[in-house]
């Protein structure tokens, strides 16, 4: 796991001897989470690779996830890349993407543009921060999706991928297979983003005193339950319900919204698994509630989960990305956990609740911190920092674990 700040990286090894099979999944930093380590991590995955990747996943296009796809796109097209994985939500030939893409760059737009001179939001206000940083994070990313949907033109077979893909033989790495649970293709579990009450750990207040109101002269009056809709005196007439629920959906803070689209990106995220010698790993992107509840509810699910050997945390450790019954799910001992967080931009990341019942599944470990690696200026992890146990090693931009 590297430190490149608030962002993903993930080199994998599989294997040994002179040529053991290599696995990269997602490079980026988000713009204000991005701690100067870009260059030095991208020179240690050219040396330990020896510029040869079998297999390169960009789980989706968010920037902390992708810059540096876009930021060393000619360093990377002189790599030999067997295959490049993308959600199939990517694909410019697939006309449900294509739509889901272009109805969220309108929304991207017109959103920020409603904060900042609607609003006169700017960074400098705690109050839209967390929104416009978020807004920034979705776009800008054009370079890097570009070359990863080519290949970065090294002849790499790209790949779109969804739930209940499975892969017997991944790349030329003799005996990794990989199965995908996200993402579906069924919209509804797209647009899911918070878990309910039972199912994610923390909850708090929502703010209602900037909302859109994309109707201003529409006068709504309560009806009769019986009804969902009908007219009287001219007027549209909702049950109470319904009017609820459009109240929700039209008073919401311009920056609670900006922050649900961030959300549904997230649901994009390929959920992979990966089997090697007996070993489980589970690499979730930055899966939200709707990701995990296509796939977690049935039993199969569970026995997978049961059998996860290493853990990467989605979304930095924040409340709302791993369920609590994933959580419960997990092994009852001996996982090996790694979270990629800091606390700038979001301060609210990670969440120490989660965190706290991870260790539960780690034989009395941590969940492995990548702010625990010291970096001059770069914002520093809870300390005094615990012992690393057996297995993990620390460099300078990088900590391993060795199975």
């Amino acid at each position: 796991m590297y430190r490149p700040g608030f962002g993903d990286c993930f080199l994998l090894t599989f294997g040994s001897g002179k040529n053991p099979g290599k696995v990269l999944v997602d490079f980026g930093a988000h713009m204000h989470g991005d701690i100067g380590t870009m260059d030095q991590i991208m020179k240690d995955i050219e040396a330990e690779t020896k510029k040869k990747l079998d297999l390169l996943i960009a789980t989706h296009a968010h920037r902390d996830h992708i810059s540096g796809f876009g930021k060393f796109a000619a360093r990377f097209a002189k790599f030999a890349i067997n295959e490049v994985w993308l959600p199939w939500t990517d694909n410019p030939k697939d006309p449900d993407a294509r739509t889901f893409t272009r109805k969220h760059l309108t929304l991207y737009n017109e959103l920020e543009t409603h904060l900042r001179v609607s609003l006169g939001a700017t960074e400098a206000n705690p109050k839209y921060a967390l929104a416009l940083e978020a807004l920034a994070n979705l776009r800008g990313n054009e370079v890097a999706t570009s070359e990863l949907a080519r290949g970065f033109g090294t002849g790499a077979t790209v790949k779109y991928l969804e739930a209940g893909k499975s892969m017997p033989k991944v790349g030329t790495i003799a005996g990794l297979s990989a199965e995908i649970q996200g993402p579906s293709r069924d919209a509804r579990f797209l647009t899911r983003m918070d878990p309910p009450a039972d199912q994610h750990f923390l909850t708090g207040p929502s703010d209602t005193t900037t909302g859109v109101h994309p109707f201003p002269k529409l006068e709504i009056r309560e009806g009769e339950p019986d009804y969902a809709a009908i007219v009287a005196d001219g007027q549209l007439v909702l049950d109470k319900q319904i009017l609820d629920g459009l109240h929700q959906l039209a008073e919401a803070p311009a920056e609670r919204l900006a922050l649900a689209l961030d959300s549904v990106r997230n649901n994009t995220s390929l959920v992979v698994v990966f089997r090697f010698q007996g070993r489980t790993l589970l690499f979730p992107g930055d899966a939200q509630w709707g990701n995990w509840q296509s796939w977690i509810g049935t039993d199969a699910a569970k026995q997978l989960l049961g059998e996860v050997d290493f853990l990467k945390v989605a979304h930095h450790g924040s409340e709302n990305a791993t369920p609590v019954d994933v959580v419960k799910a997990l092994r009852s001992a001996g996982l090996a956990a790694m979270v990629p967080t800091q606390i700038k931009p979001f301060p609210t990341i990670p969440r120490k609740p989660l965190l706290t019942e991870l260790e539960k599944h780690c034989a009395g470990h941590v969940a492995i911190r990548s702010d625990w690696i010291d970096v001059k200026a770069a914002p520093v992890g809870p300390t005094p920092k615990p012992r690393f146990p057996k297995g993990f090693t620390v460099g300078d931009v990088w900590i391993d674990y060795k199975f």
